[in-house]
């Protein structure tokens, strides 16, 4: 083999540089080339916010844009009651309302389609109606047979074949 190898580190043997260089290798990089290509950064940023900010300016003196629907809101003018959200103010007394107004609707007559006949009844009417017609019944349990514990108990006690026996 050729080749020598060495136990020292590479970085335990540096040279000096000589007495009349830079410290560096000229050919790396060029300070000149940096320096030219910060300030061509600078200015093409400069460039950029100046171009912005002129947009901007031209957008502020044109009008905003207008919907057919709802037109553009003139400046010193109060707004209509019916722009923006309805905000809830008093949580509760809405709440008691809307359940008043559906305890009516459950336990009330009244009208869903006047022209096609359709009317509203009351639970327990509807109930009644319900029964009279001959729907199936329950017997006032919830349960529709034993259950998978009973089925088990039920069942007669099987064991199956044992070790070293045929069927």
């Amino acid at each position: 083999m050729g080749t020598e190898r060495s136990a020292r580190p590479q970085g335990a043997f540096r040279r000096r540089p000589a007495a009349g260089s830079n410290g560096y290798e000229p050919r790396d990089a060029s300070a000149g080339w940096i320096f030219w290509a910060v300030a061509l950064l600078v200015v093409l940023g400069v460039i950029a916010h100046a171009g912005l900010a002129g947009y901007l300016g031209s957008l502020e003196k044109k009008p905003g844009p207008s919907d057919a629907w709802r037109p553009v809101q003139k400046p010193g003018v109060p707004a209509s009651a019916g722009v923006g959200p309805k905000l809830q103010i008093a949580p509760t007394f809405d709440l008691q309302t809307f359940r008043s107004r559906e305890e009516s609707k459950l336990n009330g007559y009244g009208w869903v389609d006047r022209k096609a006949g359709i009317a509203r009844v009351p639970i327990d009417r509807a109930m009644e109606l319900a029964l009279k017609k001959g729907f199936p019944v329950r017997d006032g349990t919830n349960a529709t047979g034993p259950s998978v514990l009973q089925l088990q108990q039920e069942r007669p006690n099987q064991e199956g074949p044992k070790k070293g026996e045929g069927k």
